[in-house]
């Protein structure tokens, strides 16, 4: 296992890599003509929540808890995957509402709240069913620690 350990970290590292160059390229290079101060915005917050998202993962592992670490390794994957899904809503938002800055930056948006809901279906539903959260679903109400029947 050291070197799934190992691997975890250069991608954790390569990630913050990747948040670093998007915070880099929105403040310092000048905007691509067609968007708005929306995206401009958007990309300077979902550049960050990677970062947090990475440097979360990281801590929740560093603490033993697995399952935290993985929901936020997760989010960190699906933030930085938008840019691919950009490509579907940018193109199937500007055929439906044109092509405005406004109308491509909400399109361009979109991709990233789209990654995040999907990101959090799957970390929900592969939850154990011994969560609290999961228990108090089904009518159940979790136990607190250290009572006894």
């Amino acid at each position: 296992m050291a070197g799934t350990g190992n691997a975890g970290r250069v991608l954790a590292v390569g990630g913050l890599l990747v948040a670093g160059s998007a915070l880099w390229v929105t403040l310092f290079y000048a905007a691509k003509p067609g968007t708005g101060a929306l995206l401009y915005v958007l990309r300077l917050v979902f550049a960050s929540a990677m970062a947090a998202c990475l440097v979360l993962g990281v801590t929740t592992i560093r603490h033993g808890d697995v399952a935290g670490h993985r929901a936020w390794m997760i989010r960190a994957y699906a933030i930085g995957l938008a840019a691919g899904t950009q490509a579907f809503t940018g193109g199937i938002g500007g055929a439906l509402f044109g092509t405005d800055a406004l109308q491509m930056d909400l399109a361009m948006g979109s991709a990233w709240v789209i990654n995040l809901a999907v990101a959090e279906w799957v970390i929900r539903r592969q939850n154990g069913s011994g969560s609290p959260r999961r228990s108090v679903r089904a009518g159940r109400r979790p136990e607190p620690a250290g009572a006894s029947s």
